[in-house]
């Protein structure tokens, strides 16, 4: 006859073997199947994003902090607005939203700069006036002159 005192031990050892004969779970990334990759991260928006030049005319910009500010780009609502080397720029621009985007006249303040950075402005709004459409290469942002790429701008992270 099987007692209650009997019982819970034996209860005990076939609720222990249970658990040790269970498949681990596995995440969503060891789950994929081998060689799968994980989908990749959207591009950020061409509107309200801040955007930094990493390239122009297929050179690219690098800007020694803090005497050089990044070349920066913002667009929102028609305007854009940004820091172009030297100084800080403002303008309007028109885009489909899907790959056109063509810049108004731009305006800027009028600070003395380096030779260097006074160079890279004057670039910097001629190439942007020239530019009509845009795509994404992965996470960067790409303007265009008739589909071949002239500025390559990485989105900047707001800390």
């Amino acid at each position: 006859m099987f007692t209650l005192a009997r019982l819970i031990p034996f209860a005990a050892i076939v609720a222990i073997t249970a658990g040790c004969a269970q498949t681990p779970v596995r995440s969503d990334a060891a789950a994929a199947a081998p060689g799968a990759t994980s989908p990749a991260k959207p591009a950020p928006k061409l509107t309200g994003t801040p955007w930094k030049l990493k390239e122009l005319k297929g050179k690219q910009v690098v800007r020694k902090a803090p005497e050089q500010r990044d070349v920066t780009l913002l667009l929102a609502e028609g305007r854009a607005s940004g820091h172009s080397g030297c100084n800080q720029m403002m303008g309007g621009y028109t885009s489909d939203g899907v790959s056109t985007l063509n810049f108004g006249q731009l305006a800027g303040t009028m600070m003395m700069c380096q030779p260097q950075d006074m160079d890279l402005e004057r670039l910097l709004l001629t190439t942007l006036g020239e530019v009509n459409g845009y795509r994404y290469a992965d996470q960067e942002l790409l303007l265009l002159k008739d589909g071949v790429p002239v500025a390559r701008y990485e989105a900047l992270t707001v800390k």
